[in-house]
């Protein structure tokens, strides 16, 4: 029996146990409960499924040939000692160690830092701008909450813990567009795409009204209902239920904080609790509070000065030549705006790409170097979550492929070939985590023995600082770039496009009747959906889970690198205000298919 936690890109980092050849929850975790979501049973068949990579491969005229790891560890080094290289990783796998250790050896190659700005940043900037905290609650603070806003999430899919508890709660109120399993199980409040600070201002108005200390007048923005297309009754019923709760909860989504105003929504959300006096209960992020994370990716180093932008990438590195990229934690051919770009740069004959990964993803499909990598049940690490307060030891519990290495290995490797002297750059996984837990008082063999470590929790938010009236009326309305309001969420069991290949699922464009009857469109036919950046051909499922003028297509299934992706669509662009992404902001038009 071994014990595990899950590492991938989710709020509830479950703790499970693998025993008998099944993965199960870990009914002693004291937040996941023993209870998991149905990723956990992919992640076992990841082990072994037929099209995982075990052994390296390199791109010649007649494809890729196996090689042995050695040889490809040898060609990947010359590759780093000779051109600029650039750091390209993400969230793959959210193991403190697999995540930030190899970053000290690319900083001592010169790469670029790389600015993750595509997921929370611009709620993050917000919350610290508005209350100088990210953290207000954990999640489970919803089961002893009266009243419940989840605002702009679909934790049906994303956090099967909070739509559980919530589903035990008191009232539930549901703000999204769309009608998502989560909004069909309690109390929708259909909102319009953008229209987040609009009905922030409304509420806040409704609670000016009852007396609460608003430090503006809200009735100077306009016709708030018309952007946010919530009546003024809906936005008085959320005002009143808030103002009579004795312990509300708000669980602050992050999809519509990428949106162009997304930063300014969440910032009002939290107003509103301040408002009211209960400025600690909302859910948003949780930082690694009391874990030494700079010891795991500097230990010492000062970070480059020389940057780059998730969400730009594809845009920044358009000219690139004479450049190594080391890909490891992501798969961004698939998943970064603006990728047909990338895949361009990938294949500029002047450069060469280096993949880490389990399988053939479309970042592999354009690599000229593939390692096989370690499943997280091969390896040790350390999970910290972003949705609760319990750090998490990761046991080996499998064999793995002999050639198969974990990103902390690979580093390592890297390095002996590069013959790098640094001390930095060969301290063992051990050795690391005794370095980033000693501000707590535990190291590795404590980790090692009980498992589960209960986090010190961040600082509390402070008074409000309320923005300006001039940002705030900037930010209440844009209007539409287009026919129709592209979003492009997440998959039910699928972390962006992991797991995909194991589904094998069909995209489908959700639309409105009303518009599929204007475009003359029938259920399950072929649309070609289009902008000034590509086009891509889908099938329609024509459904009044989406309002007119809104589609919707989920993002991360596979296909051949070369062939259009919903992502080719998507500007790589920022807010204004915030620096993060507004990937949630497209406009597409739509035509039948031929």
């Amino acid at each position: 029996m071994s014990y595990h936690v899950c590492p991938r890109d989710c709020y509830d980092s479950c703790g499970m146990v693998l025993q008998y050849g099944r993965l199960v929850g870990d009914s002693n975790h004291p937040f996941t409960s023993g209870f998991t979501c149905g990723k956990a049973a992919l992640s076992l068949r990841q082990v072994s499924y037929p099209e995982r990579i075990t052994k390296a491969l390199v791109r010649t005229k007649k494809g890729f040939e196996k090689i042995s790891i050695d040889k490809a560890i040898s060609i990947a080094a010359e590759k780093l000692s000779s051109n600029k290289v650039y750091r390209i990783d993400y969230s793959g796998h959210m193991g403190l160690l697999s995540r930030f250790f190899h970053q000290r050896l690319l900083r001592r190659l010169g790469a670029p830092e790389l600015v993750w700005d595509i997921c929370s940043t611009a709620g993050d900037v917000a919350l610290m701008d508005g209350v100088g905290s990210i953290w207000g609650c954990d999640i489970d603070a919803i089961k002893d909450s009266d009243f419940v806003i989840i605002w702009g999430a679909n934790v049906a899919y994303s956090s099967i813990h909070a739509y559980t508890w919530a589903k035990q709660a008191g009232e539930v109120f549901v703000i999204d567009p769309v009608k998502t399993p989560t909004a069909e199980s309690f109390f929708h409040v259909p909102v319009n795409p953008g229209g987040d600070v609009a009905l922030s201002l409304q509420i806040l108005r409704e609670l000016d009204a009852m007396g609460y200390e608003v430090p503006f007048c809200v009735d100077d923005f306009g016709n708030l209902e018309h952007i946010s297309g919530v009546s003024s009754e809906t936005a008085h019923l959320l005002a009143s239920k808030l103002a009579n709760s004795s312990r509300p909860f708000v669980f602050i989504g992050y999809g519509f904080q990428r949106q162009w105003n997304g930063a300014m929504a969440v910032r009002l959300v939290a107003s509103i609790l301040s408002v009211i006096d209960q400025s600690d209960r909302f859910y948003f992020d949780r930082p690694y509070h009391g874990i030494d994370v700079d010891y795991i990716r500097l230990k010492g180093q000062e970070p480059s000065k020389e940057t780059l932008n998730w969400t730009l990438l594809s845009k920044q590195l358009k000219d690139v030549t004479d450049a190594t990229f080391l890909v490891l934690n992501a798969n961004p051919v698939n998943t970064l705006p603006g990728r047909r770009q990338l895949v361009e740069t990938f294949q500029n004959s002047r450069n060469t790409v280096i993949v880490h990964d389990m399988f053939m993803t479309e970042s592999a499909q354009v690599a000229d170097v593939v390692l096989p990598a370690k499943h997280y049940l091969e390896f040790e690490d350390l999970v910290a979550s972003y949705g609760h307060r319990f750090l998490a030891f990761n046991e080996k519990g499998l064999e793995p492929p002999p050639d198969a290495m974990s990103n902390m290995e690979l580093a390592r490797e890297l390095a002996r070939q590069l013959k790098l002297e640094q001390s930095e750059l060969y301290e063992t996984d051990r050795e690391v985590i005794n370095g980033a837990l000693r501000n707590l008082g535990i190291d590795y063999e404590f980790m090692k023995e009980h498992k589960i470590y209960r986090l010190p929790d961040p600082a509390k938010p402070g008074p409000v600082n309320w923005p300006e009236i001039a940002q705030i009326r900037h930010s209440s309305y844009k209007t539409a770039e287009g026919s129709y309001m592209l979003l492009t969420p997440v998959g039910r069991l699928r972390i962006h496009s992991q797991y995909a290949n194991v589904l094998k699922e069909v995209p489908l464009l959700e639309i409105n009747p009303k518009d599929a009857q204007k475009l003359s469109i029938s259920n399950k036919e072929q649309v070609n959906i289009k902008n000034n950046r590509g086009s891509l051909e889908v099938v329609c499922k024509v459904t009044d889970k989406v309002p007119p003028g809104v589609v919707r297509l989920e993002h991360g299934f596979w296909a051949d690198a070369e062939k259009p992706n919903v992502n080719d669509l998507v500007e790589p662009t920022l807010q204004e205000y915030s620096g993060g992404s507004q990937i949630m902001w497209t406009f597409v038009n739509i035509e039948k298919g031929e």
